[in-house]
């Protein structure tokens, strides 16, 4: 344990650092510079963390735009992101809108925070992004690479790396073992979960391993398989999902195995 994070090695240039609210953030080490894949909730200790780790230059690349894998990307001086997610991000950072998520985290997890941690998380700034993430880019650390896969589905910005080397895939929220959602304003469609999850699918024989942004890992391609299936269920009857009451709206549910999609009529189709 480093301060707020939990730290796994994967192997000897990789390691999986996991927050209190059990967001996963991964860091790959090249020989020249290394990426920090997703920057989590935005709790403190993650730049001594990472600097017990790796001596290299470091560059936030992140797999989506919402707050949980966005907090600490300001400590970076290099930051990447799809295009298509820089409003995500940047209402990730509305103090108003962290407080909230803060509170919810913290019920949800159990979770208590001193009053400095929760000023530091509710104040924490937006970083600077100094690039963009497209599907086909190749991240060149040195001896390594991760190659960026377009992914949309739970954001229409969502991407995934794929670490051939090492037969890794990032999935950040796009393969979990347990749902997706598809359902926010900024959210694409189930139409675009299927085909992304096919393109992902079809690069099976380049990973061994799947690495998500939250619950068990790794995970091996089957997943994607099982979210396959689910995808072609609900675009075949989208009234299969049952009904799931939100605070401020509805969500329809439809589980598959250990996987879901959680999705609303207007995100079905493109």
């Amino acid at each position: 344990m480093s301060n707020h994070y939990t730290i796994s090695q994967l192997d000897q240039h990789t390691w999986r650092l996991e927050d209190p609210f059990h967001t996963y953030l991964y860091l790959v080490e090249g020989e020249e510079r290394a990426a920090l894949i997703d920057c989590g909730n935005g709790f403190s200790g993650l730049g001594e963390a990472i600097a017990s780790l790796t001596g290299k230059p470091v560059t936030a690349v992140l797999t989506h735009g919402h707050f949980d894998h966005t907090g600490c990307a300001a400590l970076f001086s290099e930051c990447l992101i799809h295009p298509a997610d820089r409003n995500v991000l940047a209402q990730g950072f509305e103090p108003a809108e962290r407080a909230r998520q803060l509170e919810r985290f913290c019920q949800l997890y159990q979770v208590t925070v001193s009053p400095e941690e929760r000023a530091a998380f509710v104040g924490m700034r937006a970083p600077t992004v100094t690039g963009d993430l497209a599907g086909g880019q190749v991240l060149d650390l040195g001896g390594r690479t991760l190659e960026v896969i377009a992914a949309p589905g739970h954001t229409r910005g969502s991407v995934c790396l794929l670490d051939k080397k090492y037969g890794y895939l990032f999935s950040g929220d796009m393969a979990c073992d347990n749902e997706v959602l598809v359902y926010f304003d900024h959210s694409a469609a189930v139409e675009d979960v299927l085909e992304s999850d096919r393109k992902l699918l079809a690069r099976r024989d380049e990973f061994t391993q799947i690495w998500p942004g939250h619950h068990r890992c790794p995970l091996d391609a089957s997943i994607l398989e099982d979210y396959i299936t689910a995808a072609q269920t609900v675009l075949a009857d989208p009234a299969v999902g049952k009904r799931v009451e939100l605070p401020d709206g509805y969500k329809l549910l439809y589980e598959y195995k250990t996987i879901g999609i959680s999705y609303t009529p207007e995100h079905v189709n493109k």
